[in-house]
């Protein structure tokens, strides 16, 4: 019987063949985890940025862009794993950039295309990482003559962008590094 968490054991031979080629599209715990947090996050940012700021905090703006961003935010993740086959098929093309590999059940016509796309995302997030960098050097210009609330909002935009940069470059390198593997031919 399958756990309500979404971790699903395979119990017949056919469903174990299947579970190879194809992902279960449940979630399981971590990613009900990342929702929370991303709801969490999202609700408590505004707060935040709202309080490094010296002049009065507009409480009717923070709840409304709370209140928002936490239902915004879990939506935009879930729509992004729904567009890469559901949660688990992402967590398996990350296992397969992270170790290198793919499991020899899993066809070319399966992974092939998932971390194709992965290595599109790594680049895209390249780019992401690039505009949160200039975000922290024209924040940082602005905290100069600013408040010590903006060097806070700097901070924030130069660790996401190098965050994001590092994550990338590592996400590139190992799908690069799949995707020249010769194709596997089904004897």
């Amino acid at each position: 019987m399958p756990h309500m968490t979404g971790d699903h054991e395979p119990t017949t031979a056919s469903e174990a063949t299947a579970t190879a080629t194809t992902d279960d599209d449940r979630i399981g715990a971590s990613g009900w985890w990342q929702l929370v947090a991303l709801t969490v996050g999202g609700a408590v940012a505004p707060a935040v940025f709202f309080a490094l700021q010296p002049r009065p905090v507009p409480w009717v703006a923070v709840v409304v862009l709370g209140l928002a961003l936490a239902v915004v935010l879990p939506a935009l993740q879930v729509w992004s794993w729904a567009r890469r086959g559901g949660r688990a098929a992402v967590v398996a093309t990350r296992r397969w950039v992270d170790d290198g590999r793919v499991p020899a059940e899993v066809p070319d016509a399966v992974w092939r295309p998932r971390v194709q796309r992965w290595l599109a995302d790594a680049r895209q997030r390249r780019t992401s990482g690039c505009v949160f960098v200039g975000l922290a050097a024209l924040w940082a210009i602005l905290a100069a003559s600013g408040t010590a609330g903006d060097w806070g909002v700097a901070v924030v935009w130069a660790v996401l962008g190098v965050g994001t940069l590092v994550q990338g470059r590592g996400d590139r390198v190992g799908a690069e590094q799949l995707l020249a593997a010769p194709v596997r031919t089904t004897a």
